[in-house]
């Protein structure tokens, strides 16, 4: 092969074209801080960052949706304490009434307490969250207790809320029939109501009877607080391993896409010479007027 003055030519400016494309990338390092900024500075590399931070905004998600749990848990375990107080409170008035020895002074005092008591139970029971009633299952834009204490919630929209958590499912919600509402389908508004009437009329077997249904609501406020708090626990573990995941990710992102400055300044300042010694030999083949130029 005949080696022609041309091709020496364009070899030496095809060596300094790619010290100087070297160099830039380098500076591109330096000012940026990412090893790669498009994917034609490195496919794969690039595949990979771009798969990282579609897991670390996948995280973010399942701790927002953990986040947004949490709160509703933490309103669910006060609420369901706060009923079954009321209700402790209810079953004294209701042990009350049924002394046969009271006088119509005292029982009409009573009568008015159970009105009071069950007015702040709707009240309880109607908790929102923002704009959503937090009793209300599938229908959280709709109160779920009317102003009289019948279940405005239909049936069909008794379902508990949940959330998606790292591809499985996790329950955190109660419905107005987990917390309000006996197995016969008798609310606890109108369990209330019903001893008010009996109280007021001195029905004391009636008012005996009422005792068994609020014992129930109160084994119902107790069961539902004990699973909020299993549910808390779960929530825990899972935003612990969520922020785990986070951080692991975040590392390995770190890793794959934040440039070594230390090592970018090392690298800038070699290639800087070898651009110095490849400008200062070739200016000895390339025409002077190029090698000025180039300079």
């Amino acid at each position: 092969m005949r080696v022609t003055e041309n091709l020496i030519n364009n070899r030496a400016l095809s060596d300094i074209q790619n010290v100087m494309r070297r160099y830039a990338d380098l500076n591109s390092q330096l000012t940026s801080g990412k090893t790669v900024r498009y994917p034609s500075d490195n496919a794969s590399v690039a595949s990979r960052i771009s798969n990282l931070d579609s897991r670390i905004r996948e995280i973010d998600r399942y701790k927002s949706n953990i986040d947004l749990a949490e709160t509703y848990t933490n309103m669910y375990d006060t609420t369901t304490k706060e009923v079954n107080s009321v209700f402790l409170r209810i079953k004294e008035l209701a042990v009350q009434g049924a002394n046969g020895t009271l006088s119509d002074e005292d029982r009409n005092s009573i009568v008015q307490e159970l009105g009071k008591l069950n007015e702040h139970l709707i009240s309880v029971a109607n908790t929102k969250i923002g704009n959503r009633y937090i009793f209300g299952g599938a229908q959280s834009d709709k109160q779920p207790i009317s102003s009289d204490g019948s279940v405005q919630t239909l049936p069909s929209a008794n379902i508990k809320q949940k959330i998606s958590v790292g591809g499985y499912n996790i329950e955190y919600g109660l419905t107005a029939y987990d917390t309000f509402v006996t197995k016969s389908g008798t609310t606890a508004f109108q369990i209330v109501d019903r001893l008010k009437q009996a109280l007021a009329d001195g029905k004391n077997d009636e008012i005996q009877n009422e005792l068994g249904a609020i014992e129930e609501i109160q084994s119902k406020t107790l069961s539902a607080t004990a699973q909020i708090g299993g549910t808390e626990k779960m929530l825990e573990l899972s935003k612990t391993r969520m922020e785990d995941f986070n951080q692991f990710t975040t590392a390995y992102l770190s890793k794959e896409s934040d440039a070594d400055i230390t090592k970018v300044l090392t690298d800038l300042k070699m290639q800087n010479m070898v651009l110095q010694s490849a400008l200062k030999t070739t200016a000895q083949i390339v025409p002077p007027t190029l090698v000025d130029f180039m300079r």
